[in-house]
């Protein structure tokens, strides 16, 4: 039950940092919990002092968080959630990332780069580094344009569904039924019959659910193969990864430009694609 204590702080018990990886809770002023020492412990290993036995995230705790976030980029706001716990938790150097060709990206990168909750989930991101190292995303800069796409493509990782599509209803689009899914978002039902034949003849799941519109396709593809359909477009139905390579010679701006004719049809708006490209190599060095 909560309680105020003599300093007016709202007393609740933390949730956990399971919980809080999965971007289901936050911890704030007057949370007590374990979560919270550990917290206090890994602001400490991160060089922020602060008391490493109170069970209590109290004003001055959320002022060291604030100072951490601001130091590394994420919003200053005090509440310690999923994205913060990322980065706190991350201890990969900036460029362990991408070992020998093999790519192991962690949340608190993701979370540096700006992606949002559903991204950001531990099984999320195991699915985004099994999808880059099946589908020859193997090298810095493929890598970070198949990150900057799908930051566009995915509202900054909070959404695995175009905005605009209602499960079970059919809609206005051109493409209507089959609408946007995945990191890389899938349209147009030629690319989710092909994504089914690909899943059938080369992965031997036959998943008719992929091509039944209305009942499942779109939010099936989303919720099921949201990185699985995204590499396989990005590498396997449209051969970027080979493009981006004789793309070389071009600047990182008119490469986007050129990644974002293929994965949407048009250049249009490409500019913010190149902005969280840029985020990418700051982050992902």
């Amino acid at each position: 039950m909560n309680d105020v204590n003599n300093t007016n702080e709202v007393k609740a018990t933390a949730p956990t940092l399971t919980t809080i990886r999965n971007g289901d809770g936050y911890l704030k002023v007057g949370d007590v919990g374990s979560a919270v020492v550990s917290c206090r412990n890994l602001l400490n290993n991160k060089g922020y002092t602060c008391n490493t036995t109170s069970k209590t995230y109290d004003s001055a705790l959320q002022g060291v968080v604030k100072k951490f976030q601001t130091a590394m980029g994420l919003k200053s706001d005090g509440y310690l959630g999923q994205g913060t716990l990322a980065v706190l938790e991350d201890t990969q150097s900036a460029t362990g990332w991408l070992v020998n060709g093999t790519v192991n990206i962690t949340a608190g990168k993701l979370a540096r780069m700006g992606f949002g909750k559903l991204v950001l989930r531990p099984e999320n991101v195991a699915k985004l580094n099994a999808a880059c190292n099946a589908y020859g995303m193997n090298t810095k800069t493929k890598v970070r344009h198949f990150l900057a796409q799908g930051m566009a493509e995915t509202d900054s990782g909070v959404t695995f569904m175009e905005y605009s599509y209602t499960p079970g209803k059919g809609g206005s689009a051109s493409y209507s039924p089959y609408y946007g899914a995945g990191f890389i978002q899938l349209t147009w039902k030629a690319a989710y019959e092909s994504f089914q034949k690909y899943m059938k003849d080369v992965k031997g799941i036959s998943d008719t659910k992929i091509v039944t519109p209305d009942v499942y396709a779109t939010q099936y593809v989303a919720n099921t193969y949201p990185f699985e359909s995204a590499g396989w477009f990005w590498h396997v139905y449209k051969d970027l990864n080979t493009k981006i390579a004789g793309w070389a010679s071009l600047s990182a701006a008119d490469t986007v430009k050129e990644v974002t004719k293929v994965v949407i049809g048009t250049s249009t708006g490409y500019e913010t694609r190149a902005t969280y490209y840029e985020k990418a190599k700051q982050i992902f060095q």
